[in-house]
């Protein structure tokens, strides 16, 4: 077991040396043979045997260092040293021959088709033999790794701002607390940009609610000619409200601070929106007895919309605020105001 961990310490060791620029791709010379791998790595050569044993020696040492003939069948050939982040590894052609991967609580170390995984757990290090292509399975699974955030719940307040970026008043002003959006993100599609999980791009679909609560004693309608007037009402209404449900689907780069989808998150992108429906709803008492209205219509709400999104978050919880390019009203059928949406969500 000491050996094990003392092969895997110089390995790590040695890729370290000739990995001081992770941020860039770079070769190295190596000689590969049929029960060892040399490596160059500064001033130091590392001989790596077939039977996991090691050897470090001096560059003069090496010079001094006359190889046997090779038996029967048994040649020499030129191999390249890959460093790139947290991967090392020794290739002939495109085959690693040797592959060394550190993440942060896991290292693996593959010498050909048989290596060592070394897992850092509470109770201590956890060593574990690996063999055939496990190297590759774990490639790829790491290249996968990476995992946007629209995937679930977002609950928040809603409103719009005038061209002027204020809150409208008169029979636009919203209810405080009243007015909310809802978004149910089920689905979602994630694309890694970079070997390390940290950027990348998620799509998917949902649906959203707005609802908008006027503060007065109003609603809105279609004038004669079509336009978006303001509705009074004679009775002390108890609420009413506007509301417009969309299909929406997002295109949002996220950036993790920390190596597939750890530590804090920053995104930025747009939503696209498709409206399904609208419709208003008012309730007000009669003598005591409860009273509604509710009207089905386009109500001149602009069919397709687009809003820049912009979230925070770590773990399961993010912040979002969405701010929408397109007017809530047709232009030159209704105010000119654009919904806002600030809110918390939860994901999956």
């Amino acid at each position: 077991m000491k050996k094990i961990y003392v092969t895997g310490l110089i390995v790590l060791w040695a890729a370290s040396v000739f990995a001081q620029q992770p941020d860039t791709l770079k070769k190295d010379t190596t000689v590969v043979t049929s029960d060892s791998v040399t490596v160059k790595a500064g001033d130091k050569v590392v001989i790596i045997y077939d039977d996991g044993t090691t050897k470090v020696i001096d560059e003069k040492e090496e010079k001094q260092r006359h190889y046997t003939e090779p038996e029967s069948g048994e040649h020499k050939v030129w191999g390249e040293v890959y460093s790139d982040y947290d991967r090392t590894e020794v290739r002939v052609g495109e085959k690693p021959i040797l592959q060394v991967i550190d993440n942060d609580d896991t290292v693996v170390v593959r010498l050909g088709k048989k290596g060592v995984k070394i897992v850092e757990t509470p109770d201590g290090s956890m060593v574990r033999i690996t063999r055939d292509d496990a190297w590759q399975k774990e490639r790829e699974k790491r290249k996968k790794r990476f995992n946007g955030s629209w995937r679930g719940v977002e609950f928040g307040m809603n409103s719009y701002l005038d061209e002027d970026f204020r809150f409208p008043g008169g029979y636009l002003s919203i209810w405080d607390g009243k007015a909310w959006n809802l978004n149910l993100n089920p689905f979602q599609v994630s694309f890694n940009f970079t070997r390390n999980g940290r950027l990348g791009m998620v799509t998917g679909i949902g649906l959203r609610f707005n609802n908008y609560v006027f503060a007065n004693n109003n609603n809105i309608m279609k004038d004669s000619t079509g336009v978006i007037v303001e509705k009074p009402y004679d009775q002390n209404l108890k609420k009413s409200k506007l509301t417009a449900t969309y299909v929406t689907i997002p295109a949002i780069f996220e950036f993790h601070t920390g190596r597939y989808n750890k530590g804090f998150r920053i995104g930025l992108g747009v939503v696209g929106s498709l409206k399904c429906k609208s419709s208003t709803k008012v309730k007000w008492y009669d003598e005591g007895d409860k009273k509604k209205e509710k009207n089905k219509g386009d109500f001149n709400i602009s069919p397709l919309d687009y809003a820049f999104t912009a979230r925070l978050g770590v773990g399961h919880v993010e912040v979002y605020a969405n701010y929408s390019m397109v007017p809530l009203f047709k232009k030159g059928q209704g105010p000119e105001v654009y919904p806002l949406a600030v809110g918390l969500g939860v994901k999956f």
